[in-house]
């Protein structure tokens, strides 16, 4: 088994654990805010459900898959659980739940609204127990095939691997394929692409500024886990991690939510305006993940050039999605896979030691194409996997919440009044009768208003 990691400082420990608060707390935000309010109850529940199965799932099974010897299957999963240490072992345990609880949670937001409750029961097990560790094993593990690499006599038989320290691979691209998987077997909301209710889907969000906050209290966690990453889990690590790298995630992250924010305003046919600080702070997450893979190894100049190309990449494949009828209420599959699949792309061109744009030679081109295996084998095995899990669960019955259901769903979520009537008496008195819900009660209200009618919004 690989030795458990000397982690660099307590310190290190606890802003790594604080940093994971936070991007749970931004996952839940942004999820509420991002769909009706009648599923409220249902997301809160859900995502505590999730943080406790998926430690214990994690800790029964997905750590010894993940981190153990593998004997004659070394290279591809562990097979034994054996601590050598069970102090640094049990908080090593602990860090690596985090991990694989963010990959069901990053499913749970393209399945919103209409998955059934035993569903997420099964995919958070699968998950978290076979399909996230496999991929940890293979990116982390000392001895990993990806890991690992190969030795090449044209390079004086140096060995090359895969380059993968924050988890660019094992959490975001794994997440995004799998969620994915679910959003295509499971299918979109009733009535999602309904040419004659697509401006009741446009905005239906219950509330952008929730679902704004919870992406930004999210983009502080992300920066937290990312900053303390490499020292807690990379074996023998020798970047140069210091206070700038992790300015080299903020600058990413700004610049791409920034230039997308521009590229909204200038041309909204795909967007709306209603939706462009959503689309924003989406397109700021994206940059973030990209730039993580390599942080450490990025100059300034760098991380601003991966944040503008990855708003190209998130636009692309949102856009890619919706063309294609596939329904990801919170975009998690652009984010995701597509910030993931960037960043391990990208480390292959942009690193200042060995990349292609500063070395030229063939060692960055084994490099680029141990990036390029890794990031199909996991887009492989995580798609044959959640796509049979899904289907499975499909077949059955399991899977989706009926139509009717998600309709009661709506019906609750109207808004609390409605405006029936509105009239003008005189310049400051407005007399307006309301619908109350759901007693259907009407009353008469006062208001006095220095505003004309047509600024009034309840």
């Amino acid at each position: 088994m690989t030795s458990v990691r000397n982690f660099s400082s307590e310190a290190g420990f606890w802003s790594f654990i604080i940093g994971f608060i936070f991007i749970q707390i931004g996952f839940v935000v942004r999820e509420v805010g991002a769909v009706r309010l009648g599923d409220t109850k249902r997301i809160l529940l859900r995502h505590v459900f999730n943080l406790i199965l998926s430690g214990v799932v994690y800790c029964l099974i997905g750590y010894a898959f993940a981190f153990s010897d593998g004997g004659t299957a070394d290279k591809f999963i562990g097979m034994k659980l054996d601590f050598s240490d069970e102090i640094l072992a049990y908080k090593y345990i602990l860090l690596q739940c985090i991990f694989a609880s963010m990959t069901a949670s990053i499913v749970s937001g393209a399945v919103a609204e209409r998955c059934k409750f035993i569903a997420h029961f099964v995919y958070t097990v699968f998950i978290t127990g076979l399909i996230h560790p496999v991929v940890r094993h293979w990116t982390l593990y000392n001895r990993g095939w990806l890991y690992n690499g190969d030795k090449y006599s044209t390079l004086d038989y140096a060995r090359i691997g895969f380059h993968d320290d924050v988890g660019s691979g094992a959490v975001h691209v794994m997440g995004g394929i799998a969620a994915l998987m679910g959003a295509m077997m499971i299918g979109p909301r009733t009535g999602r692409f309904d040419p004659t209710l697509k401006k009741d889907f446009t905005e239906r969000c219950y509330s952008t500024r929730i679902a704004f906050l919870g992406g930004l209290v999210m983009a502080i966690g992300l920066l937290t886990i990312i900053s303390e990453s490499p020292l807690l889990f990379v074996i023998n690590y020798q970047g140069d991690l210091d206070a700038d790298s992790t300015i080299y995630v903020f600058t990413s992250g700004s610049f791409a939510g920034f230039c997308l924010l521009l590229l909204i305003n200038c041309d909204n046919r795909y967007f709306g305006t209603g939706r462009s600080a959503l689309n924003a702070i989406n397109g700021g997450l994206t940059g973030m993940i990209a730039v993580s893979t390599g942080y450490d190894n990025y100059s300034t100049h760098v991380a601003i050039a991966v944040g503008v190309i990855s708003i190209i990449v998130y636009t692309a494949y949102s856009l890619l999605l919706t063309r294609l009828c596939i329904d990801d209420p919170l975009d998690v599959v652009a984010v995701h896979f597509g910030g993931g699949s960037l960043g391990l792309i990208a480390v292959a061109f942009f690193h200042e030691t060995y990349g292609i744009f500063y070395a030229w030679n063939l060692q960055s081109a084994y490099i680029l194409g141990w990036q390029c295996v890794g990031l199909m084998a996991i887009i492989v095995w995580t798609a044959v996997i959640s796509g049979l899990m899904f289907g499975v669960l499909r077949l059955f019955g399991i899977l989706r919440v009926c139509d009717e259901a998600q309709e009661k769903v709506a019906e609750f979520a109207k808004p609390a009044h409605k405006i029936k009537e509105i009239t003008k008496e005189n310049q400051k008195t407005v007399v307006f009768t309301v619908e109350a819900s759901p007693e259907n009660t009407c009353q008469k209200d006062m208001y006095l208003a220095n505003a004309s009618v047509g600024d009034l919004q309840l």
